[in-house]
C-alpha cells in the first residue's frame, strides 16, 4: 500500500529558518504503529531528500527534537 506524506508546516518553518532557504518544503509520513515506516521528504530547489525516522536521533516525547534531528541528519 502506498504511503503519502503530508505537508509539515512546523518542519518547513524550522528548516527554512535554519537554512535561509525560502524554497525548501518538508513533508512527513507518520505511522503511529510502526515508527520504522515513518519518514520525512525534504524538497529543496535542486533535490529531494528522503530521511526515515530510524536515521534520526531524537527524544520520542518531543516533536521539536525530531525536527532538530532531521536538520542534523541532512546538514551536519
Amino acid at each position: 500500500m502506498p504511503k503519502y506524506a503530508n505537508a509539515s508546516a512546523d518542519a518547513t518553518a524550522f528548516l527554512r529558518q535554519k537554512t535561509g532557504s525560502s524554497q525548501l518544503e518538508c513533508f512527513t509520513y507518520i505511522d503511529p504503529e510502526h515508527e520504522e515506516l515513518s519518514f520525512f521528504i525534504v524538497k529543496t530547489s535542486n533535490k529531494v531528500i528522503h530521511v526515515s525516522f530510524g536515521e534520526i536521533t531524537f527524544d520520542r516525547a518531543n516533536y521539536q527534537s525530531l525536527i532538530e534531528g532531521l536538520y542534523r541528519v541532512i546538514y551536519e
